[in-house]
Parts: structure tokens; C-alpha cells; sequence
């Protein structure tokens, strides 16, 4: 390389015969190819921090977009699942009823933590809104009902425990106790006034009807004693246990009886078969409960 003052000439000899070329160039030409390629390199190296960079974001979105939508399906099951348990709570409480009045003893204890609660929502509403997209309120609803239930639990709890104690005292009650279907079938006319088939005018129906197919078994609802086994103008072939405690049950439009009087009996056994015996308009049962001789509504006392 030979320097000038202003300026440097630069020879390229591409082989040792071959000619040489050559050309000059100025210092401020040199700074500023210099300078070019220095800056070319930063900005290069900035491009590639850049790049990676915006990779890397693009990756972590991605992966953020899964997860979400992950943790959305998350909480719609999470919702739905609150939603299932405040049916099956609203089951629980029916049975609890349900037991208490079997077992005579008074209401369940109360919830102070809803006193003073109200308003037009509905019991099993879902607490995901219906666009799907999980909102803050979305999310302090399902902290609400979480809430509840917990206390809605520890309540039930109570309410069990007293049963339990209640229960132990009433073994033998229960057992005598009407508490289960007498017959596979269909509930085909419930307690109380209705329009008599036969007469067309209003009447008092004392049991319910559940229509079966002929010669279905017929359970006794709870352990008794048989107290008569017959034929009756209305029910046609019958049969009416005592279980003591002042509770009787009559089966009524039987085909055939199973049993006999002074027969004791467990609850569950067979005591006759469905039939269409007396004033009847199809092959059904009409089951009666009894206590203290004063029909009451059968349905309150079954559980299964």
C-alpha cells in the first residue's frame, strides 16, 4: 500500500505475472467506508438481538394462548362442576327434609351466613358467561358459590350428625317406617281431591296410584305385621300391615296375595302381585299410608 498526502492508492495483483490494478482513494472516502461498515455490523447484530428477540416473544405467545385457553376450559369445568354440586346440595337437602320428617324432629339448623341474601338468580345457573370468555365477575360468582357451598356443607354436616344421634334412637321406628316404592312403576294419580274415574265428580283419593304391569311384585314398604289379607269392593284383593307406632300401608287391585294375617314380615318382601281386581281401569296398585288412622301423602314418606 503507498500513502499520499491526502489520499491512499491501493494495488490488487491477483497472480505474480498478472497486471496490477490500482486506485486511489481519499481519507474521508476511507472514514467513510469505515464508518459504514461499522455501522452496517451494529445495526446487523441489532437486527439479529432483534429478531431472536421477537422469536422468543412470539414463542412465549403462543405458548401463553394455550395455557390460557387450557386454563379456560379449566374453569368452564370448574364452573360446571359448582353448578353439579349445587344440585347435588339441593338433593341433600330435599333428603334431609325428607329424613326429618320420618324421624319427627324439627327443622334443620339455619345458615346465618344467608340471612339476608336474595335476589332473581336462579339455583345451577352457569358461572361462565355465555360467550365463553372467563371474567372477573365470572370469577368472583364462582368465589360466591364456593363460599356457600362450603358453608351450605358445614351446615348439612351439623344437620347429619343430629340425624345421626336422632336415628340411633329410632332404629326400630325406622324400620317400621314406610320409606321405599312398593312396585315398579308409573305414578299415575297422586294424593288428595281429584275426578273420580267412575263417578266423574270430585272425591278424596287417599293414596296413589302407580301403574305396572300385571303380576309385578309388590314390596312391603317397611317391617310389619299383616293385620288383614282380603277381597274389598272397591280395592279389590288387599292387603293392610300394621307397623306399629300407629303407621298401617294398604295395597289395594291386587292379582294374587303373598302373604298372611299375623304374618311378620321384613321391609322389601313380597307381599302379593299387581292386579286389576275391584274398581279399577287397569293393571295398578293403589298404595295407602296410614298413621294414627288418617291417610297421609305416601310420597313423603318414600326415599328411594
Amino acid at each position: 500500500m503507498k500513502t499520499l498526502k491526502d489520499s491512499y492508492t491501493v494495488m490488487i495483483i491477483p497472480t505474480p505475472t498478472s497486471r496490477a490494478y490500482r486506485f486511489s482513494l481519499s481519507k474521508q472516502a476511507l472514514r467513510t467506508i469505515i464508518g459504514s461498515t461499522i455501522v452496517s455490523a451494529i445495526l446487523l447484530v441489532v437486527f439479529v438481538i432483534q429478531y431472536f428477540s421477537m422469536v422468543r416473544d412470539m414463542w412465549e405467545l403462543k405458548s401463553l394462548r394455550k395455557e390460557t385457553k387450557a386454563q379456560k376450559i379449566q374453569i368452564q369445568t370448574f364452573a360446571s362442576n359448582i353448578t353439579d354440586l349445587e344440585k347435588q346440595m339441593t338433593r341433600i337437602k330435599d333428603l334431609d327434609t325428607k329424613l326429618r320428617v320420618i324421624a319427627d324432629i324439627g327443622p334443620p339448623p339455619e345458615n346465618d351466613q344467608l340471612k339476608g341474601m336474595g335476589g332473581p338468580e336462579e339455583p345451577g345457573t352457569d358461572s361462565v358467561s355465555e360467550t365463553g370468555n372467563v371474567q372477573p365477575e365470572d370469577l368472583r360468582k364462582m368465589d360466591q358459590d364456593l363460599s356457600r357451598l362450603r358453608s351450605d356443607a358445614a351446615v348439612q354436616e351439623l344437620s347429619f350428625a343430629e340425624l345421626t344421634e336422632a336415628m340411633k334412637d329410632r332404629r326400630s321406628l325406622w324400620a317400621s317406617t314406610p320409606s321405599i316404592w312398593p312396585v315398579r312403576g308409573w305414578l299415575t294419580s297422586g294424593f288428595g281431591n281429584r275426578i273420580s274415574p267412575f263417578t266423574g265428580s270430585v272425591a278424596m283419593h287417599n293414596g296413589i296410584d302407580l301403574a305396572a304391569r300385571r303380576d309385578t311384585p309388590v314390596m312391603a314398604s317397611a317391617a310389619a305385621v299383616v293385620s288383614y289379607e282380603g277381597f274389598d269392593s272397591g280395592l279389590g284383593k288387599m292387603v293392610k300391615l300394621n307397623h306399629g307406632y300407629g303407621m298401617q300401608t294398604v295395597y289395594g287391585h291386587l292379582s294374587k296375595v303373598n302373604v298372611r294375617i299375623g304374618q311378620k314380615i321384613k321391609r322389601g318382601d313380597v307381599i302379593g302381585f299387581v292386579g286389576n281386581t275391584g274398581l279399577s281401569t287397569g293393571p295398578h296398585l293403589h298404595y295407602e299410608v296410614l298413621v294414627n288412622s288418617v291417610p297421609v301423602n305416601p310420597l313423603r314418606y318414600i326415599l328411594n
